[in-house]
Protein backbone atom coordinates (compact mmCIF):
# COMPACT_ATOMS: atom_id res chain seq x y z
CA UNK A 1 0.00 0.00 0.00
CA UNK A 2 2.86 2.22 -0.30
CA UNK A 3 2.47 3.08 3.33
CA UNK A 4 6.26 5.13 3.61
CA UNK A 5 4.55 7.71 1.21
CA UNK A 6 1.19 8.33 3.29
CA UNK A 7 0.98 11.84 5.07
CA UNK A 8 0.00 12.13 8.51
CA UNK A 9 -4.04 12.30 7.49
CA UNK A 10 -4.94 11.71 3.55
CA UNK A 11 -5.60 14.39 1.14
CA UNK A 12 -8.88 12.75 0.22
CA UNK A 13 -11.65 15.35 0.57
CA UNK A 14 -11.28 18.56 2.87
CA UNK A 15 -8.18 17.84 5.89
CA UNK A 16 -9.35 17.06 9.34
CA UNK A 17 -9.91 20.32 11.08
CA UNK A 18 -8.26 20.35 14.23
CA UNK A 19 -8.52 24.19 14.75
CA UNK A 20 -11.56 23.34 17.25
CA UNK A 21 -8.95 21.05 19.49
CA UNK A 22 -7.59 23.98 22.30
CA UNK A 23 -4.70 23.67 23.90
CA UNK A 24 -5.82 21.22 26.65
CA UNK A 25 -6.16 22.04 30.10
CA UNK A 26 -3.14 23.95 31.76
CA UNK A 27 -0.94 22.79 29.30
CA UNK A 28 0.06 24.91 26.16
CA UNK A 29 -0.22 21.85 23.63
CA UNK A 30 -2.91 21.12 21.69
CA UNK A 31 -3.81 17.37 20.97
CA UNK A 32 -2.37 15.99 18.11
CA UNK A 33 -3.24 12.85 16.36
CA UNK A 34 -0.73 11.00 14.34
CA UNK A 35 -0.65 8.09 12.62
CA UNK A 36 0.66 5.33 14.31
CA UNK A 37 4.29 4.56 13.31
CA UNK A 38 7.37 2.43 14.71
CA UNK A 39 9.19 5.25 15.77
CA UNK A 40 6.07 6.01 18.08
CA UNK A 41 7.27 2.54 20.29
CA UNK A 42 9.32 4.53 23.14
CA UNK A 43 6.39 7.50 23.60
CA UNK A 44 3.73 4.19 23.60
CA UNK A 45 5.97 1.90 26.22
CA UNK A 46 6.30 5.31 28.56
CA UNK A 47 2.47 6.12 28.68
CA UNK A 48 1.89 2.24 28.99
CA UNK A 49 4.06 1.97 31.98
CA UNK A 50 2.13 4.66 33.47
CA UNK A 51 -0.90 2.08 33.96
CA UNK A 52 -2.36 -0.42 31.74
CA UNK A 53 -4.69 -2.24 34.36
CA UNK A 54 -8.05 0.21 32.91
CA UNK A 55 -7.30 -0.92 29.62
CA UNK A 56 -6.65 -4.47 30.28
CA UNK A 57 -10.17 -4.74 31.60
CA UNK A 58 -11.70 -4.89 27.95
CA UNK A 59 -8.45 -5.22 25.99
CA UNK A 60 -6.72 -8.27 26.39
CA UNK A 61 -3.34 -7.67 25.17
CA UNK A 62 -3.03 -4.98 27.70
CA UNK A 63 -2.57 -7.08 30.31
CA UNK A 64 1.23 -6.90 30.72
CA UNK A 65 1.80 -4.33 28.73
CA UNK A 66 3.05 -1.81 31.51
CA UNK A 67 6.05 -4.28 31.86
CA UNK A 68 6.71 -4.15 27.83
CA UNK A 69 10.50 -3.10 26.75
CA UNK A 70 10.33 -1.06 23.92
CA UNK A 71 11.73 -3.73 21.71
CA UNK A 72 8.20 -5.15 22.73
CA UNK A 73 6.09 -1.87 22.43
CA UNK A 74 8.15 -1.70 18.55
CA UNK A 75 6.83 -5.07 18.10
CA UNK A 76 3.08 -4.89 19.03
CA UNK A 77 3.18 -1.69 16.32
CA UNK A 78 4.39 -3.75 14.14
CA UNK A 79 1.88 -6.55 14.27
CA UNK A 80 -0.97 -3.59 14.20
CA UNK A 81 0.72 -2.26 11.22
CA UNK A 82 0.43 -5.66 9.43
CA UNK A 83 -3.23 -5.18 8.74
CA UNK A 84 -4.43 -3.39 5.95
CA UNK A 85 -7.81 -0.72 4.98
CA UNK A 86 -9.86 -0.15 6.77
CA UNK A 87 -7.49 -1.13 9.37
CA UNK A 88 -5.58 2.05 10.91
CA UNK A 89 -4.63 3.09 14.61
CA UNK A 90 -3.90 6.80 15.34
CA UNK A 91 -2.38 7.69 18.43
CA UNK A 92 -3.09 11.48 20.27
CA UNK A 93 -0.03 13.20 21.51
CA UNK A 94 0.04 16.23 23.93
CA UNK A 95 3.58 17.58 23.60
CA UNK A 96 6.10 14.48 23.09
CA UNK A 97 3.46 12.47 25.12
CA UNK A 98 1.25 9.83 24.34
CA UNK A 99 -2.15 10.28 25.59
CA UNK A 100 -4.25 7.86 24.18
CA UNK A 101 -5.05 5.40 20.84
CA UNK A 102 -7.78 5.24 18.34
CA UNK A 103 -8.42 2.45 15.83
CA UNK A 104 -10.53 1.78 12.94
CA UNK A 105 -11.42 -1.39 12.12
CA UNK A 106 -13.36 -4.30 9.94
CA UNK A 107 -17.68 -4.65 11.01
CA UNK A 108 -18.69 -7.04 9.10
CA UNK A 109 -19.52 -5.00 5.98
CA UNK A 110 -17.32 -3.11 3.50
CA UNK A 111 -19.03 0.12 3.99
CA UNK A 112 -19.56 -0.41 7.54
CA UNK A 113 -16.40 0.03 10.71
CA UNK A 114 -16.27 0.24 14.18
CA UNK A 115 -13.71 2.47 16.24
CA UNK A 116 -12.17 1.17 19.45
CA UNK A 117 -10.26 3.57 21.69
CA UNK A 118 -8.37 4.49 25.07
CA UNK A 119 -6.68 6.82 26.99
CA UNK A 120 -3.35 6.75 28.72
CA UNK A 121 -3.98 6.32 32.53
CA UNK A 122 -2.34 9.42 33.53
CA UNK A 123 -4.96 11.62 31.30
CA UNK A 124 -8.20 9.64 32.72
CA UNK A 125 -11.12 12.04 33.13
CA UNK A 126 -9.97 15.03 30.89
CA UNK A 127 -12.33 14.68 27.84
CA UNK A 128 -9.37 12.79 25.65
CA UNK A 129 -11.30 9.89 25.05
CA UNK A 130 -13.84 11.87 23.14
CA UNK A 131 -11.29 13.88 21.37
CA UNK A 132 -9.80 10.46 19.78
CA UNK A 133 -13.71 9.65 19.20
CA UNK A 134 -14.18 12.87 17.01
CA UNK A 135 -10.73 12.34 15.71
CA UNK A 136 -11.56 8.49 14.27
CA UNK A 137 -15.07 9.59 13.12
CA UNK A 138 -13.08 12.37 11.13
CA UNK A 139 -11.07 9.69 9.92
CA UNK A 140 -14.04 7.09 9.14
CA UNK A 141 -16.58 9.85 7.38
CA UNK A 142 -14.09 12.89 6.01
CA UNK A 143 -10.60 10.81 5.13
CA UNK A 144 -12.83 7.62 4.48
CA UNK A 145 -15.66 6.43 2.25
CA UNK A 146 -17.51 4.32 4.77
CA UNK A 147 -21.50 4.69 5.67
CA UNK A 148 -21.67 3.57 8.87
CA UNK A 149 -19.32 3.59 11.97
CA UNK A 150 -19.77 1.43 14.72
CA UNK A 151 -19.02 1.81 18.55
CA UNK A 152 -19.16 -1.46 20.34
CA UNK A 153 -18.49 -1.82 23.99
CA UNK A 154 -18.89 -4.38 27.18
CA UNK A 155 -22.17 -3.51 28.94
CA UNK A 156 -19.82 -2.85 32.04
CA UNK A 157 -17.79 0.05 30.42
CA UNK A 158 -19.80 3.28 31.24
CA UNK A 159 -16.84 5.30 30.58
CA UNK A 160 -16.80 3.91 26.88
CA UNK A 161 -20.43 4.00 26.53
CA UNK A 162 -20.71 7.75 27.51
CA UNK A 163 -18.88 8.47 24.32
CA UNK A 164 -22.03 7.24 21.66
CA UNK A 165 -24.33 9.54 23.43
CA UNK A 166 -22.62 12.39 23.55
CA UNK A 167 -21.33 12.19 20.24
CA UNK A 168 -25.02 11.98 18.77
CA UNK A 169 -25.02 7.71 17.71
CA UNK A 170 -28.00 5.70 17.63
CA UNK A 171 -28.56 2.57 19.96
CA UNK A 172 -28.74 -0.21 17.90
CA UNK A 173 -29.07 -2.99 20.08
CA UNK A 174 -27.13 -5.65 22.12
CA UNK A 175 -25.09 -9.09 21.77
CA UNK A 176 -23.43 -11.44 23.51
CA UNK A 177 -19.89 -12.19 22.79
CA UNK A 178 -16.93 -14.59 24.43
CA UNK A 179 -15.20 -12.89 27.09
CA UNK A 180 -11.65 -12.25 26.41
CA UNK A 181 -11.05 -9.63 29.64
CA UNK A 182 -11.18 -9.07 32.99
CA UNK A 183 -13.70 -6.99 33.50
CA UNK A 184 -16.09 -7.98 30.26
CA UNK A 185 -19.79 -9.23 31.31
CA UNK A 186 -19.99 -10.94 27.38
CA UNK A 187 -22.74 -8.52 26.99
CA UNK A 188 -22.53 -5.59 24.37
CA UNK A 189 -23.70 -2.40 23.44
CA UNK A 190 -23.62 -1.45 20.01
CA UNK A 191 -24.03 2.45 18.85
CA UNK A 192 -24.06 3.63 14.87
CA UNK A 193 -23.66 6.70 12.64
CA UNK A 194 -24.11 7.28 9.22
CA UNK A 195 -21.90 9.59 6.95
CA UNK A 196 -23.99 12.37 5.19
CA UNK A 197 -22.12 11.31 1.92
CA UNK A 198 -24.92 8.38 1.37
CA UNK A 199 -28.33 10.50 1.98
CA UNK A 200 -30.51 9.99 -0.64
CA UNK A 201 -28.98 7.05 -1.42
CA UNK A 202 -31.90 4.66 -0.10
CA UNK A 203 -30.87 1.20 -1.72
CA UNK A 204 -28.34 -1.36 -0.95
CA UNK A 205 -27.78 -1.12 -4.33
CA UNK A 206 -27.38 2.21 -4.77
CA UNK A 207 -25.14 2.13 -1.21
CA UNK A 208 -22.90 -0.09 -2.54
CA UNK A 209 -22.41 1.91 -6.31
CA UNK A 210 -21.77 5.03 -3.98
CA UNK A 211 -19.48 3.30 -2.05
CA UNK A 212 -17.05 1.94 -4.94
CA UNK A 213 -17.64 5.66 -6.58
CA UNK A 214 -15.80 7.00 -3.12
CA UNK A 215 -13.83 4.52 -2.88
CA UNK A 216 -12.00 4.79 -6.41
CA UNK A 217 -11.84 8.46 -5.66
CA UNK A 218 -10.01 7.62 -3.33
CA UNK A 219 -7.41 5.85 -4.87
CA UNK A 220 -7.60 8.07 -7.41
CA UNK A 221 -6.20 11.32 -4.95
CA UNK A 222 -4.09 8.77 -2.73
CA UNK A 223 -2.49 6.67 -5.41
CA UNK A 224 -3.08 7.84 -8.93
CA UNK A 225 -1.16 4.89 -10.48
CA UNK A 226 -3.41 2.23 -8.32
CA UNK A 227 -6.15 4.30 -9.01
CA UNK A 228 -5.21 3.91 -13.88
CA UNK A 229 -4.42 0.43 -13.04
CA UNK A 230 -6.58 -0.88 -11.11
CA UNK A 231 -9.48 1.14 -10.29
CA UNK A 232 -10.81 3.32 -12.73
CA UNK A 233 -12.71 0.71 -15.39
CA UNK A 234 -14.54 0.48 -11.84
CA UNK A 235 -15.17 4.00 -11.09
CA UNK A 236 -16.54 4.21 -14.77
CA UNK A 237 -18.78 1.49 -14.21
CA UNK A 238 -19.71 2.48 -10.62
CA UNK A 239 -20.95 6.06 -12.15
CA UNK A 240 -22.32 4.78 -15.47
CA UNK A 241 -24.73 2.00 -13.01
CA UNK A 242 -25.63 5.03 -10.22
CA UNK A 243 -26.79 7.11 -13.25
CA UNK A 244 -28.66 4.20 -14.65
CA UNK A 245 -30.52 3.81 -11.59
CA UNK A 246 -31.05 7.21 -10.17
CA UNK A 247 -31.88 8.15 -13.63
CA UNK A 248 -29.97 11.68 -13.13
CA UNK A 249 -26.18 12.74 -14.10
CA UNK A 250 -23.84 12.32 -11.29
CA UNK A 251 -20.42 14.49 -11.49
CA UNK A 252 -17.41 12.09 -11.50
CA UNK A 253 -15.00 14.56 -9.37
CA UNK A 254 -17.73 15.28 -6.55
CA UNK A 255 -17.02 13.30 -4.14
CA UNK A 256 -19.47 15.78 -1.47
Amino acid sequence: MHEENEPEFIQFLPELDLTDYKPHKNSKYRLEPKRLRPEHALALQMALKKGSDHIAGYFSWAEKAHTWSTKQTLFWIQAQLRDSLPNENFVLFLGKEIVGMGSIKPHGHPRHVQMAYWTSKAYLNQGIGETIARTMEGVAFVHRPYQYLYIDHDSSNRASGSIPQKLGYDYEGHFDTEIRAGKETGLWLSWRKESKRYKGYSTEREQDLRFAELWCLMYKEMYPDIYERDYKKTHMEALEKLKEIRGRTIDEGNAA
